[in-house]
């Protein structure tokens, strides 16, 4: 049977390091609103500050400061980082998505910046001090373990889904501002290694937190295959911009991210009513619609619909056309 491999990830903490002692915050707040790297004082962070103190003139930290306005935040450094793999050589074992190299700024752009990566770890040792100290994340990781057990979500995920996928990876750090749901593919195999990452605040380990990362890539994808459908209903984008709270707080940016956060919080909802967690899942739709995602009563509705038709809709691929249909209800 299938199971979450728990981890902390070399890589990514090296990335994320950077990131914590380079601008990064200082760069991204004014556009974001909030810096996407913790602003915690703890016996870690202030670790990897006196490591990297020394370092902070390498000419890795200007080069990934100049391409943090092109688009390298939020998930991109972190799906550069897992492409990477266990490997500790800078060499890529995942293939990045499109979305990633373009806002990376190109290929070439990206391998110069491996190279950086690579000759910044030699010279300090990185990986020898991060065994140093990883004990750290002993107890998240802990948790993270009782938190996975606690519901047979692989079998739940696959089920509501109707896919099967090739691996389950649960990713922490502590570095970084919000999770990740993100994905490998599998040509061979039609299949995604998924790697999900979590932060260690606030309800980030937990069961909702799991639901909804893990399920952003059986949906994210669904989203990019149908642009053409998702964007014949377009103007509810419009009809939500009221009810949608300043800056990035609602969690989406532009109309695709907005029906990929709508279908994936009204799903986490479903799952979480149907695993008999009422209370967290009332709490949740409170939060979202606050949030200003308006549509999901209606959304949950359509996904009882789908479990009672399974034999119309084999797969939520298979229902996902006419699931959109679901935009152009009236909100209020």
């Amino acid at each position: 049977m299938k199971q979450f491999h728990i981890s902390v990830n070399p890589n990514l903490e090296f990335i994320n390091s950077i990131l914590l002692t380079s601008r990064y915050n200082e760069i991204t707040t004014p556009y974001i609103g909030y810096g996407l790297m913790t602003t915690q004082v703890n016996e870690y962070t202030e670790a990897i500050k006196s490591f990297f103190e020394k370092h902070r003139q390498r000419p890795v930290y200007s080069y990934i400061e100049d391409m943090i306005p092109n688009g390298f935040t939020f998930s991109r450094p972190v799906e550069l980082a897992l492409s990477l793999g266990n490997s500790k050589n800078f060499s890529m074992q995942y293939p990045l998505s499109d979305l990633c190299i373009k806002y990376c700024g190109g290929i070439e752009k990206i391998r110069e910046l491996l190279k950086l990566l690579k000759d910044l770890e030699n010279e300090t040792g990185y990986f020898g001090f991060f065994n140093e100290i990883k004990g750290y994340y002993d107890p998240f990781m802990e948790k993270a373990r009782l938190v996975a057990e606690q519901l047979p979500y692989i079998p739940l995920l696959e089920d509501i889904y109707g896919k099967e996928q090739n691996s389950y990876h649960y990713v922490i750090s502590s570095l970084m501002c919000g999770n990740f749901g993100l994905n490998f593919a599998d040509q061979s195999r039609d299949t995604l290694d998924i790697v999900c990452v979590f932060s260690t605040v606030g309800w980030s380990i937990s069961a909702p937190i799991l639901v909804h990362e893990f399920s952003h890539p059986f949906i994210n994808p669904l989203t990019e295959k149908y642009a053409d459908l998702v964007e014949e209903y377009s103007i509810a984008y419009d009809k939500l911009k009221p009810y949608k709270l300043p800056n990035f707080s609602s969690g989406y940016g532009d109309w695709h991210e907005c029906v990929n956060e709508h279908l994936v919080r009204a799903m986490v909802i479903y799952l979480l009513r149907k695993c008999d967690l009422a209370d967290d899942a009332a709490q949740m739709l409170r939060s979202d619609l606050s949030c200003g995602y308006r549509y999901i009563p209606f959304i949950l509705e359509r996904y009882r619909f789908y479990e009672q038709n399974r034999d119309r809709y084999p797969s939520f691929e298979a229902f996902y056309p006419s699931l959109l249909h679901v935009f152009s209800e009236e909100i209020g």
